[in-house]
């Protein structure tokens, strides 16, 4: 029996309710009171003793009304609580002043990998939470608010908020942790920032031997091997890339890119593996995850791969092998599940056979090969890009042009496009901005680089009766001369000049140019 008792506050009003039950010889199993109620389990009694016993407590004075209920307060409060802790995604755990844990829900047992029934009712110490900052709270009072954590237990990270729970006087009586699921996290990020995706459709073309790319790209898409693409700059590696993402079976999950030649080399191991507190100065506290964590569930893009330095070459084979990674400063290793999209326009087999890229690594890497190829080899594709990129430009310069006069076409398909689609389309860019009527003409196009960029080759002086060697060392003079102005990097000298790294170290000492 569950009595609902509404009364006006008097004092003794709670010892006439009792006295009457004792009197009856009726149980009370429990009695909650709040403002003006008495909630009352009792026993169970039969009709007629239910009955009188009910008018007989209405009969005290201060008794308003007496319902009978379902349930009492604590249980509906309590039924409540479990429904939600059972149905919000993230994990919540409760402590009471002595740190016994006093909440613990389906989510935080599986994000932290702790049954329920091995964790409810223990002390902190004894479960290996140590690491949830809830000993800190309930020790100074101070609340954390979104720090990553490592869980032993489970192998991976979470981010912990601590709230401190305290009495009328102050004193910190409890502690409420909530705890997210840092891959959640990060795949909710993605999908509020992720751009719209791009397919196998968003790729125009025109010539069979893009098809033919193209459609072997979509047979490799179904399939979790790592990729190798290669191709000349400006080709399109990274729509391929990105393409290859969005038909796969990780299309729902991230897409993380990362350019390793535009990173340098000191940043961009801390970029791809993350660090943990303290890894250096400057380290953001708590620590950060790297590419590898962020593309957890998805698909990874290591765009001029062949620009990794020997040192993270060597991380980046362990990862590939043990699916598994270590944040700089740390000792310890987060399994992840990524695949590998790499691309590159070196030429990784001279690069292998000069021991500047390992073999091994190679390997890896180059399960699926795909190669993009260069616009000079896809004419049908000029004019069709070209149209594109002239329709796009003038709507978004709202200039009145249409098309291209026959004399501009001949131009754009006359020329063998060094920088490809990336370079065509900077041309039309140019030409829609220069153009005045509505069709783009020959002289609204302006092809390779302006003449005064380059100096000239030094002259060939008979007289001087030099050998075809010294005449040709005096022209790589001057291209190395050049090169060096534009790009500091011997890298990145290597890699406009086709050569690898060693060789042109080796040429720059050979003429006496510092090396830095």
């Amino acid at each position: 029996m569950y009595l609902r008792i509404l009364y006006i506050d008097r004092i003794g009003i709670v010892h006439d309710v009792t006295g009457i039950l004792a009197k009856r010889r009726i149980n009370i199993i429990s009695m909650e009171l709040e403002e003006n109620k008495v909630f009352l389990e009792c026993q169970s009694v039969c009709g007629d003793e239910r009955k009188e016993c009910i008018e007989e407590l209405t009969r005290i004075v201060g008794v308003q009304k007496i319902e009978e209920i379902s349930f009492m307060p604590s249980k509906e409060k309590t039924e409540q609580l479990d429904a939600i802790l059972t149905s919000v995604h993230d994990g919540i755990l409760a402590v009471n002043q002595e740190g016994i844990i006093t909440q613990y829900n389906p989510a935080a047992a599986r994000i932290l990998n702790l049954p329920i029934k091995k964790a409810l009712g223990q002390p902190l110490g004894d479960v290996l939470f140590k690491k949830l900052l809830i000993q800190e709270t309930l020790l100074t009072g101070s609340h954390y608010h979104n720090r990553e954590v490592y869980i032993e237990s489970g192998a991976s990270y979470c981010v912990v908020s601590t709230i401190p729970l305290r009495n009328n006087g102050n004193e910190v009586v409890g502690v409420v942790a909530l705890i997210r699921d840092t891959q959640e996290v990060r795949s909710l990020m993605n999908n509020m920032t992720a751009s719209l995706p791009m397919t196998f459709a968003d790729i125009p073309f025109a010539s069979s031997i893009m098809g033919q790319v193209v459609n072997q790209a979509k047979r490799y898409a179904a399939s979790d091997s790592t990729i190798l693409i290669r191709g000349e700059t400006g080709t399109g590696k990274e729509l391929f890339a990105r393409a290859l993402h969005s038909s796969s079976a990780r299309a729902s999950a991230a897409f993380v890119p990362i350019n390793c030649a535009a990173i340098p080399e000191t940043l961009l191991e801390s970029e791809l593996f993350g660090y943990a507190e303290g890894a250096f100065t400057g380290a953001v506290k708590g620590g950060k995850p790297g590419m590898f964590e962020l593309a957890n569930g998805g698909t990874l893009f290591l765009d001029e791969v062949g620009e990794i330095s020997a040192h993270l070459q060597v991380k980046l084979l362990r990862v590939l092998q043990e699916h598994r990674v270590r944040r700089v400063g740390s000792t310890k290793e987060v399994e992840i599940d990524v695949r590998i999209i790499a691309a590159t326009n070196r030429n990784l087999e001279d690069m292998v056979a000069d021991k500047i890229f390992r073999e091994d690594l190679y390997y890896r890497l180059n399960v699926i090969p795909i190669l993009v190829p260069p616009l000079r080899k896809r004419f049908e594709d000029i004019q069709l890009l070209g149209e594109l990129f002239l329709k796009h430009f003038a709507g978004k310069l709202q200039r009145p042009v249409k098309g291209f006069s026959a004399a501009a076409l001949e131009r754009l398909q006359d020329y063998n496009w060094p920088g490809n689609v990336r370079e065509l389309k900077n041309c039309i860019e140019r030409a829609v901005n220069l153009v005045d009527g509505s069709e783009v003409q020959p002289e609204h196009i302006f092809l390779g680089r302006p003449s005064g960029s380059q100096a000239a080759p030094p002259a060939v002086q008979f007289e001087t009766y030099q050998t075809l060697e010294e005449r040709l060392a005096e022209v790589e003079v001057v291209i190395l001369q050049e090169t060096m102005r534009r790009f500091r990097s011997s890298r990145r000298m290597g890699a406009v000049l086709g050569l690898s790294h060693t060789a042109v170290l080796k040429k720059m000492r050979k003429y006496n140019f510092p090396v830095n």
